[in-house]
């Protein structure tokens, strides 16, 4: 096994988290200033497009090493076959937990507290 078809995976699936991160980031910029939850439903829709889109491209990408790799063993004839996505209710369930630490009460609901710990950076 070459050492660049495994190079080229894994840039491809840091690729596909750096592109994810990106849309994130730019959809957070616009949700910042929210009610709590407005912000909730947002990232719900938001972070359910962005696993089906990045999760496809991180699934192609493993299907195409995978192939790559029974070829060169010279291995049996064999496709593979892409999973599913993420089910939406896994998602939603998920971002619901992780908005927990949104500010519900003391801002009287109005806005999230600053929180470091999203992005690595204080966002407001």
């Amino acid at each position: 096994m070459p050492a660049s078809d495994f190079r080229d995976y894994s840039n491809a699936l840091n690729q596909a988290s750096l592109l994810a991160q990106r849309d994130l980031s730019e959809a957070w910029e616009h949700l910042a200033d929210k009610p709590p939850a407005v912000i909730r439903n947002a990232l719900i829709e938001i972070m359910y497009g962005l696993v089906v889109k990045y999760g496809q491209m991180a699934s192609v990408a493993a299907a195409e090493y995978y192939e790559t790799e029974r070829t060169a063993a010279r291995s049996d004839d064999f496709n593979v076959e892409l999973a599913d996505s993420v089910p939406f209710e896994q998602v939603e369930a998920s971002v619901r937990y992780a908005c927990g630490h949104l500010d519900w009460e003391d801002t009287g609901g109005d806005k999230p507290k600053p929180d470091t710990d999203l992005f690595g950076r204080e966002i407001r």
